[in-house]
């Protein structure tokens, strides 16, 4: 197993006791030979800090939409939940004249501040689209539940695209894999009150991933809101790799950066967007446990 949870402001491990460990499928960033095909991002917790009272994205986010829009071959976005702080018109209104303002397509995977009517109005709770030979995985658990009609459409999504997808890239707003018993009990996700006390992904989910060859990535957004909680987490075993992120706290607040080369192979790139100019800090890296 292997498992890596990241300072974004140092860009060094806080894990005891870790040791590198080969990466697996996602590429080495120290290669030259990356030939990159496209890019996209993907942002948690886009309204910021809970007691900041605008109403659109949170604006360190917003004053870097320039530099995401002339980034090299980005081709789209996924807002990884709690866009708005309250799911009213007033909120969603501001919101899209921000999402305009990006040059590629943005998808939002809802987080519990996002649902209601108005979002389902303006978008689908999942869905799933392709890249060329990559398959895109737009979910919203049910207290942190991938469960019923949204896991039957997951799993007959995979079946259909197992035998013609590179890479599988799946996005909600739980980190749905997190629990207070379990090896990730250190990382401070935003609202703990708000975990059920169950998730099923380690007992259903995550056997159903593991059954493909495609290389998965799910992508989680509740991080980073205030300083007092983590900000960017990583962890990857067998195909699987798991990632969240947020924003928010001001003093850490990152979106990711997902950068797929021609041949499929995949790396990360760590994008902390609260000064000018943007600072895209390092490749992800990989540790295991001892």
């Amino acid at each position: 197993m292997k498992y890596c949870f990241l300072s974004i402001l140092l860009v060094v491990v806080v894990s005891c006791n870790l040791k590198e460990k080969d990466a697996g499928t996602i590429e080495d960033s120290s290669k030259s030979d990356f030939n990159l095909d496209y890019a996209f991002f993907t942002a948690g917790h886009a309204y910021g800090h809970p007691s900041e009272k605008h109403v659109g994205l949170h604006t360190p986010f917003v004053n870097q939409i320039p530099f995401i829009n002339e980034y090299p071959n980005m081709e789209l976005g996924v807002l990884t939940g709690d866009v708005v702080r309250r799911s009213t018109q007033a909120y969603w209104d501001s919101v899209q004249v921000d999402i305009s303002r990006f040059s590629m397509p943005i998808y939002i995977a809802a987080g519990n501040h996002d649902r209601g009517e108005i979002f389902e109005s303006l978008y689908p709770y999942y869905h799933s689209f392709w890249r060329e030979d990559d398959l895109f995985i737009i979910l919203s658990p049910t207290d942190w539940n991938i469960e019923g009609e949204q896991k039957d459409f997951l799993v007959s999504t995979l079946n259909n695209a197992k035998s013609k997808a590179n890479n599988v890239f799946i996005f909600c707003h739980e980190l749905v894999w997190w629990s207070p018993e379990n090896k990730f009990k250190n990382i401070k996700i935003n609202y703990k009150p708000h975990y059920p006390g169950s998730s099923n992904y380690w007992t259903e989910i995550s056997p159903i991933l593991e059954a493909y060859s495609n290389n998965i990535v799910v992508y989680a957004g509740d991080l980073g809101a205030t300083d007092l909680v983590d900000s960017y987490m990583y962890h990857a075993y067998k195909n699987i790799t798991l990632i969240a992120s947020g924003m928010g706290g001001h003093k850490a607040d990152n979106i990711v950066i997902t950068e797929v080369a021609s041949d499929g192979n995949v790396r990360f790139k760590l994008l902390k967007i609260d000064g000018k100019p943007p600072v895209v800090l390092a490749d992800l890296e990989t540790y295991t446990l001892p």
